[in-house]
């Protein structure tokens, strides 16, 4: 094709026979259409329909609201009849909406409004993102007071967010006002936002800028815009130019002809009333820029270019041709071979009929191209009415746009609302097609209210899963500027595509849940059903995932003790420890002390809590502690079991004597037949077993309580055990048993509160109490995990907060957060004293 030159062969040419039929606009409901003095504009929008115009330029236009008006107050929005339900719960596939950073202080407090997000990701490294996205839309006489980034170096679970500086004067730049921004990382990491810029006070006068702001330091800083073209204010013809919805790209591909290029589409509106795609290149990493390039006949009349890449070099132009007429209206390809420089004639992809929003003003003019690493398939997808209804439609080429598949509808809104602006991206291997949109299905007596919504391909584009609603809160577009045609969120969005299993497709978009339009993200999980690989893509990055401490059902990103199986299944954020649900339970409660007579026998308290019976095994264990090395055992412990309010509801001496059968049925039949056991079924409440010698015989003993029914619901919340505390050997131990979680192997945590009760133990009657206690809690292995003589040394905001702070300051408390696993609580007498004590453990919120 032929370069541009400041001399174009357009004179002669004219507005009838290159522009088609302008529909009349529809304004917004409720609010005047503001007026416009075309003669104002610049010479080579003056014959231009405005709605083929992108919002961003729209906006540059805007002289004191004649384009664009500030938003309105929200109690004069103009649909009263807003459904009563908006907030929504998500797809557990979908890990949130994210808002991406705070408003840049710099901004005016009365022009905080965002617009036209785009967001890509790093071809070397899946966890790095970059968002950009206008700022500042609450202007009335021009554009957007800059142009901002965000960053996020861990897969889009967080981000930073700065204006682009040194781009407009409100970062230090030299433009006035600045629009369309979007986004390109080339393989050595460098990030390309490239943007429309107004060059003088007044917004348009001599027309704007294209230019690319370059950062090669992963987004720490950015040096100052590189301009692209810059439009003469007139040629020798007197044909005036005006640049109008940019879009960059790279070629990521390394070893094929111009890897690492960047080429910088826009379409160029003129004086002589056409609107060509034309095309510059960079083959310096953006520096510098190649005189432009027409990708296709000079005269004509298209919009919403998307350049895309081939696997072998090839680059690809999607665009939308207006024709000579509405029903002319298509979407064409062209491909070059040599990167850029020079073009094949146009391929009609398909024809389209035009599809706007009553009360928005989008973008129908704006096709979404994409396309993987896999060959020379391209995939498009764009707004359009088909058989009367308004659809996001898909379409499908497997041979570099030379032919292309029937389009088909992806979107499964009802036909009496709405969709606009559509984006696709594809994952590297072109199985997982993603493509977002917003929609007003969910509030259909609105024309207001909007989510955003995401169809998803598992096989190519071949067939298409429901749709699923990615915002949890409906946008009142209300809250964004005003046009002719409508309120104004933008002309479109993006997604950062799913690379694998393992790295989630990130849509972006504006959303006014916060008062004003604000970009936000979204992490999905690509999987047709919701299971563990989409929840862990959606919830982790990629880095996180290949670490075994913190990826994979066994790993624990937050380490709050539940592992991330145990964090899918709870429905919990594995990177928020607050949102943690401990799911682990005690199982197994025991204590061991030499059991005397009268006041001194081993007396074991449980607290069965939750709302279902339980059933449990309770035993008296004597004789088969010497295997174990304990002198002076209990021979033949008696065993008696009463409720909360002191009955007798079971005893046992010899476990052989009763229940033999049943106490077999479980793993933990005693080994001594002297020994004692019962298994019961308990409702909810407070039980005590007491552990006596047969006779009046004295001895250590081990009274314990096991779980036979962990998946009821109910669970051993609370183990107490009293006794006569001496030194030595005989001190008090009571253990416990972590288990029954959701996690790998039933791992899970449970957060307790061990306490060591003596001194107020004597306002209960309870004699020769135990005056100064000592706590020591030890893992499974021996090793001492944490100690406590006073309780409130430490811990006593913690421990007060529970409401189970002891009563006496000489007792003993320790709150801790515990994985599966076996604990032991050691009470001590301090110096060696002796006394009656407690010991006791809570399970806590």
């Amino acid at each position: 094709m032929t370069r541009f030159a400041v001399v174009l062969l357009l004179v002669g040419l004219t507005a009838s026979s290159v522009l088609g039929v302008e529909n009349p606009p529809t304004p917004a409901a409720g609010r005047p259409k503001p007026e416009v003095d075309r003669d104002r504009l610049p010479v080579a929008l003056r014959n231009v329909p405005l709605r083929r115009l992108s919002s961003g330029l729209l906006s540059l236009l805007d002289r004191d609201g004649d384009l664009v008006t500030a938003n309105p107050a929200r109690a004069l929005r103009p649909n009263a009849a807003i459904d009563a339900t908006t907030s929504f719960a998500v797809d557990p596939r979908i890990a949130g909406n994210l808002r991406l950073g705070d408003d840049p202080v710099a901004l005016p407090a009365n022009q905080r409004a965002q617009a036209e997000p785009h967001i890509v990701r790093s071809p070397v490294n899946a966890d790095f993102l970059a968002a950009t996205f206008q700022e500042g839309r609450f202007a009335t006489n021009g554009g957007a007071l800059d142009c901002g980034y965000s960053i996020s170096r861990d897969g889009g679970l967080s981000w930073t967010r700065a204006l682009i500086p040194g781009l407009t004067q409100s970062s230090g730049g030299p433009y006035f006002r600045a629009t369309d921004p979007v986004a390109a990382i080339d393989g050595s990491g460098r990030i390309f936002l490239n943007t429309l810029t107004a060059v003088d006070a007044n917004g348009f006068d001599v027309g704007a800028d294209v230019v690319v702001s370059r950062s090669t330091d992963l987004g720490q800083s950015f040096g100052p815009p590189v301009v692209v073209y810059r439009p003469p204010a007139a040629t020798v013809t007197g044909a005036n130019f005006t640049a109008d919805k940019n879009w960059i790209a790279v070629n990521p591909f390394p070893g094929t002809p111009h890897a690492g290029r960047l080429v910088v589409t826009f379409t160029l509106f003129s004086s002589d009333t056409v609107s060509p795609i034309v095309l510059s290149f960079s083959d310096d990493a953006g520096l510098t820029w190649s005189p432009l390039v027409f990708v296709h006949n000079n005269l004509t009349n298209a919009q919403g270019s998307q350049p895309v890449f081939l696997p072998d070099g090839r680059l690809a132009i999607v665009y939308w041709n207006f024709g000579l007429n509405a029903n002319d209206e298509r979407l064409e390809v062209v491909v070059s071979n040599d990167g850029g420089a020079t073009f094949g004639a146009p391929v009609r992809i398909a024809n389209a009929l035009e599809y706007r929003e009553p009360s928005i003003r989008s973008g129908p003019f704006l096709p979404s191209a994409s396309g993987d690493q896999t060959g020379a398939n391209l995939y498009v997808a764009y707004t359009a009415q088909n058989a009367g209804a308004p659809r996001i439609m898909f379409t499908k080429s497997t041979d570099a746009g030379a032919t292309w598949s029937t389009p088909i509808p992806v979107s499964d809104n009802p036909a009496s609302t709405g969709v606009f602006n559509a984006a696709i991206a594809a994952s590297a291997n072109g199985q997982n097609l993603s493509v977002s949109f917003y929609d007003r299905r969910d509030n259909p007596n609105s024309t207001l209210l909007v989510n955003l919504y995401l169809a998803q391909s598992f096989d190519g584009g071949a067939t298409w899963q429901p749709n699923l609603r990615i915002t949890s809160e409906s946008s009142d577009v209300s809250v964004a500027p005003l046009t002719s045609n409508g309120y104004m969120l933008g002309d479109y969005l993006a997604i950062a595509p799913a690379v694998n299993a393992n790295v989630p497709a990130i849509p972006v978009w504006v959303d006014t849940r916060t008062g004003n339009p604000d970009p936000f993200v979204a992490r999905v999980g690509v999987a047709p059903q919701f299971d563990f690989p989409s929840w862990q893509a959606a919830h982790l990055s990629l880095a996180q995932i290949s670490n075994p401490a913190t990826g994979g059902p066994a790993g624990d990103a937050d380490r709050d003790g539940e592992d991330n199986l145990s964090e899918f299944r709870s429905g919990t954020d594995p990177n928020d420890v607050a949102s943690v649900v401990r799911s682990g339970r005690p199982l197994n409660v025991s204590t061991r002390l030499r059991t005397q007579t009268g006041d001194n026998v081993l007396i074991g308290g449980f607290v069965i809590g939750g709302s279902e019976p339980k059933r449990v095994i309770v035993r008296a264990i004597g004789p088969s502690l010497a295997a174990a090395g304990v002198p002076g055992v209990l021979a033949d412990p008696v065993l008696e079991l009463y409720n909360q309010v002191s009955a007798l509801i079971a005893s046992n001496d010899n476990w052989r004597s009763s229940q033999a059968a049943e106490i077999q049925g479980t793993p933990f039949a005693p080994t001594d037949d002297r020994e004692s056991a019962i298994v019961i079924t308990l409702a909810p409440g407070i039980y005590t077993g007491i552990v006596r010698g047969s006779g009046g015989t004295t001895g250590v003993a081990l009274v314990e309580v096991y779980d036979l029914a962990t998946g009821a619901n109910s669970r051993l919340i609370n183990i107490s055990s009293r006794g006569r505390v001496e030194t030595g050997d005989n001190v008090m131990i009571g253990g416990f048993v972590i288990g029954a979680g959701l996690g790998v192997n039933e791992s899970g945590s449970v957060k307790v509160l061990v306490r060591a009760i003596g001194p107020s133990l004597a306002a209960s009657g309870v004699p020769g109490p135990l005056l100064d206690p000592v706590l020591e809690l030890h893992d499974g292995t021996g090793a001492i995990l944490a100690t406590n003589d006073n309780w409130k040394d430490t811990q006593q905001a913690s421990i007060q907060a529970t409401g189970l702070a002891p009563t006496d300051d000489r007792e003993c408390a320790i709150l801790i957060t515990l994985p599966k696993g076996i604990y032991t609580g050691i009470v001590r007498g301090k110096n060696n004293s002796s006394g009656v004590a407690l010991v006791e453990v809570y399970q806590v919120p």
